[in-house]
């Protein structure tokens, strides 16, 4: 950055990026005016300002892409929810399912990132342990050998290695213990794919 930021672009600088941490996104230009008593006009002159000195970036005619350089490629700390047990049928993110929240980092925009806490053995070998945080990415497909959470019959969740054979498809555990369960697709969804592990360790 070449040039210093004054008091007032300072706070507004700050604002962007406590939301950016805390949400993943920026912050709408009402809600810095309100945060810091400034006129909406006044607080969109202190963005401009801070993008010519580089530390923000922005895209023209776009709502809440004020991002700080800090930032790369979209990705930022956010806080998502560790989610409970999945009752048959219902959202894996309704209100009621949520346990409390763990941040993360490497989440783009947009996502729908939660965790989920592991229970059992059966992908040990993937050094997936029990107790840990699954972090998964919320999505509805799924390509051959990822590790995915699936819903069996609307009712049983689990997390396991993903192998597509036409009709059918394979749950594949990576513990030589459990065996391997091969459904008719229809009967198991993809809930989401495993893009990360959070442990705490004693």
């Amino acid at each position: 950055m070449t040039d210093e930021l004054t008091d007032k672009q300072s706070a507004v600088l700050d604002v962007i990026e406590r939301h950016w941490r805390a949400q993943g996104v920026a912050p709408s230009v009402a809600e810095i005016a309100t945060r810091l008593g400034l006129q909406k006009s006044t607080t969109h002159e202190h963005l401009m300002a801070l993008k010519r000195k580089g530390a923000l970036v922005h895209i023209e005619g776009q709502g809440r892409s004020w991002r700080p350089t800090t930032v790369v490629s979209g990705e930022a700390e956010r806080r998502i929810p560790i989610v409970g047990d999945v009752a048959a049928g219902a959202p894996l993110l309704a209100q009621e399912n949520i346990e409390g929240w763990v941040t993360v980092a490497g989440v783009r925009e947009g996502q729908a990132v939660f965790a989920l806490r592991v229970r059992g053995d059966s992908m040990t070998g993937a050094g997936i342990l029990d107790g840990d945080l699954a972090i998964i990415r919320q999505q509805h497909t799924a390509d051959d050998g990822e590790i995915v959470l699936a819903l069996v019959d609307e009712e049983g969740a689990t997390i396991k290695r993903w192998r597509h054979h036409g009709p059918t498809v394979t749950l594949q555990p990576e513990n030589p213990a459990h065996a391997p369960v091969t459904l008719p697709i229809e009967r198991v969804q993809v809930q989401g794919k495993v893009i990360g592990l959070r442990r705490d360790y004693p």
